[in-house]
Formats: C-alpha cells, sequence, structure tokens
C-alpha cells in the first residue's frame, strides 16, 4: 500500500478503493467514528467486493487517519471563490477535530486561507464580545502609596536609603494575559500568510488595536499547556484551536515553499456558509426585508411531543409584517445523473408544512445551480398550493458580488434574484 496517500472527493460524492490500498488499523476508529457520527464521512469496508467505500456529505475540509488522508473539496462553487463565498456569508463554522494531524498538497493552499479567514471572523467576535482580561501580578520599589501586600525585603532596603517610598506587589486586571498574546502572535502569523491585500489590511487594523494593551511574544505549542479554561475564558477555546493549527502549520514547514502544509482535521459545514450567503445577498440587493423567523411549534401530541417549524427565512411585504415569500435554502445535489430533478421527497412536504402554517399557498426552494439544473414547480393535486424550484449560481453570484462598478452589481445582482424570486 502506497503510504500516506491521498483521497480526494466532492460533496455528496461517492468512491470506492481497493481494500489493499487503503490500510485502516484500530487507531483510526475514534476519528472514523466521529466522521460518521458528525455526518461528514462515512467509510465502509465491503468485503464481498474487496472495497473501501467512501462517502462525502454536505462539509468540505480534511480528515487525517494514520495512513492515509482524505480531502472533501466544494462541488456547487469554484474553489478559487471559495474563500470569497465564506468571507462574505461571515459564519465560518470550522469543526476541529483534536489529536490528528495532517500532510496533504495544494497548490492554491485555499484550505489555509479557510483557516486564516475562520480565524479573522473569530477574533473580530472576541473583540466585539469583549477581551478576556485577567489579573497579573506587578512589583513596584516606589509606589507612593501602600497598594497590594509590602516586600518585606526591598521595603527594608527603602528605608535604610530614606526613599520615602512603598515596595509592593499587587494584582491588576489587564489584557495583556496568555489568551491575548496567543492572538496577536497569530494575527501576525495570518497576515503573513494570507494572499489577500484585502486580509492583510484587517490583519494590520486588529493588530494596531491588540498592541496597544498587549505585549507580543513569540508562541509555541508548550504556550498552550498552560491554559486552563474556565467559565471566564471558555469563550476563547475554539478560536484557540484554531491558533494551534496556524502555529503548528509555521513551526513544520513554510506554507508556499514546499507543496505540503501541516493542519488538523477540520470541517466546515457549507449547509450554514450557503444559507447565510443567499439570505444576505437578498437582504442586500432585492430591497426587501428578509429574516429568518422564530422558530414556532406547528405540531403537538395528544402526549404534549411538540414538533417546531423552522423555515430558513420570510421576504415581507413593504410595510415590514406581512409574509410575502417563504424560503427555504437545500445545500444538496437536486439533479440526477440523467439531467432530471431529483427533489426530494421530505423536502416538499417540509416546505408544504411551512406554507399550511403561515396560510401561503406559494413557497421558494433554493439550491444551488449546476450546469444541468432546470428550474421547475411542484403544484399539489386537488389543493391550490406550489411549491418553485429555484437555483442560484455561486460563482456567478460571487463574481458580481465583487464587480467594482456599484450600479452594474446593484443591477446584476437584482436580475439574478428576480429571476430565482419571480
Amino acid at each position: 500500500m502506497e503510504d500516506n496517500k491521498t483521497i480526494e472527493l466532492r460533496e455528496y460524492e461517492s468512491l470506492s478503493y481497493d481494500q489493499k490500498n487503503i490500510l485502516m488499523v484500530p487507531e483510526d476508529q475514534v476519528l472514523l467514528e466521529e466522521l460518521e457520527n458528525k455526518k461528514f464521512l462515512t467509510i465502509r469496508s465491503n468485503d464481498r467486493l474487496k472495497k473501501i467505500e467512501f462517502k462525502a456529505e454536505s462539509k468540505i475540509g480534511v480528515a487525517q487517519f494514520t495512513n492515509f488522508s482524505v480531502i472533501i473539496n466544494p462541488k456547487f462553487t469554484n474553489i478559487q471563490n471559495l474563500v470569497k463565498l465564506i468571507n462574505y456569508a461571515w459564519n465560518v463554522e470550522v469543526d476541529l477535530i483534536p489529536e490528528s494531524e495532517i500532510k496533504f498538497k495544494n497548490k492554491n493552499n485555499m484550505l489555509v486561507e479557510i483557516i486564516i479567514s475562520s480565524f479573522l471572523h473569530h477574533c473580530k467576535n472576541l473583540i466585539m464580545q469583549g477581551l478576556y482580561k485577567s489579573y497579573v501580578s506587578h512589583q513596584d520599589t516606589s509606589m507612593p502609596c501602600l497598594r497590594g501586600k509590602l516586600l518585606l525585603v526591598q521595603q527594608l532596603q527603602n528605608d535604610v536609603r530614606l526613599n520615602a517610598k512603598f515596595a509592593c506587589e499587587y494584582d491588576e486586571l489587564e489584557y495583556d494575559n496568555l489568551e491575548n498574546q496567543i492572538l496577536l502572535y497569530c494575527l501576525y502569523r495570518c497576515r503573513d500568510l494570507t494572499k489577500f491585500d484585502s486580509k492583510k489590511n484587517e490583519f494590520n487594523s486588529m493588530i494596531q488595536q491588540m498592541e496597544q494593551f498587549v505585549e507580543y511574544k513569540t508562541i509555541s505549542m508548550e504556550h498552550f499547556k498552560q491554559l486552563n479554561y474556565t467559565r471566564l475564558n471558555q469563550y476563547y477555546e475554539k478560536t484557540h484551536g484554531l491558533c494551534k493549527i496556524i502555529i503548528q502549520n509555521m513551526g513544520i514547514s513554510d506554507f508556499y515553499k514546499p507543496e505540503t502544509s501541516f493542519v488538523n482535521s477540520f470541517f466546515i459545514d457549507m449547509n450554514r456558509i450557503f444559507e447565510k450567503f443567499f439570505f444576505k445577498l437578498v437582504n442586500e440587493y432585492y430591497g426587501l426585508v428578509c429574516e429568518k423567523p422564530k422558530s414556532s411549534i406547528s405540531w403537538k401530541s395528544t402526549l404534549n411531543e411538540k414538533k417546531s417549524n423552522e423555515p430558513d427565512g420570510f421576504i415581507y411585504e413593504k410595510n415590514g409584517v406581512d409574509v410575502k415569500y417563504i424560503l427555504d435554502t437545500k445545500y444538496k445535489d437536486s439533479v440526477k445523473d440523467d439531467g432530471t430533478n431529483n427533489i426530494k421527497r421530505e423536502d416538499l412536504r417540509q416546505m408544504l408544512d411551512y406554507m399550511s402554517h403561515q396560510g401561503k399557498n406559494e413557497g421558494y426552494l433554493i439550491y444551488p445551480k449546476t450546469s444541468k439544473s432546470i428550474p421547475d414547480e411542484y403544484r399539489a393535486e386537488n389543493r391550490d398550493y406550489t411549491i418553485k424550484i429555484r437555483f442560484i449560481d455561486i460563482d456567478t453570484a460571487m463574481d458580481l458580488i465583487y464587480q467594482k462598478d456599484d450600479e452594474i452589481r446593484e443591477k446584476r445582482i437584482l436580475e439574478l434574484l428576480q429571476k430565482i424570486i419571480d
């Protein structure tokens, strides 16, 4: 078997390999179960055919096993647009799988840019939430008044020198702690790593803010062993997980000189990205308010079991109160190999429930567009219900979003949305 074999597949894709070429060992079982439980990746051994079968879901990312690695690439967007899509959506959900490392080849380093984008997003959230302060001990032999506890030896020396000052040790609540020093160090590293000038500028801005009250220090993996997460600093833990990835990369190899890099296993939920992307686009360019409604109870059993109704979004009339359209995004492959639509029955039933609950007779299911996608409509027999199947081309939308001419951008995106929501 070839060591460190890399298996690449796209979202929702299935691939099979000869068992002799894929060696699974007992140490892989924990990672295998975690991937399957989270519906990231399913790996099955077919002993009858002597095959190992891989089936990807709607998450992109990387998983490292003992003797091979698996990379899941996006299906519905050009990989060059992937980082732009994530930046625009601003809902980066990186799921880190600890205790595993991967060495993978990626000439464009787009997965690295995803990690950098995620780290930038998490840092922004931390600053908005409020950076963590902790007590830091200080010693000062020339205090004008007594503060904290008296340092007896140093105070005696002051007395001998007729120095009318106090020698004290005291604690002060400060931002300059290890938690924030890790962030500052990684901000510098990411600024140097990213190929995007816009990101470099954002990192520079955050560095300038933090340097006012946090000292720059070189951080290694050993520093993470000093951290103890409590209810006060727990909200840093996921961001520090990304910091570990960045520091491990810096410690093992340069991202751009060799063609290989080491990163932890991680996955990004493209369902969330697609939903955020589409509704942000509608809000910015369609001209009507679009919001995710609050969850409401649509079914209740005699045993008091309750079923919630949670559509992705409503587009409201100009009065901002009445619902005009019900929309639900479905980040999945909706086209069969023969080119016909493959809309799942459960998707239609779900939308029908939303429509009934709101007293509307029309709803939209929005899917990513492929070369074979054809808009369609499902009309209920003997009932006045219509479910419209619509598609959005992610790459076209991203090109328009980054169109420099404001007038052209707004006009073209509005036209694109009006073809979808008619």
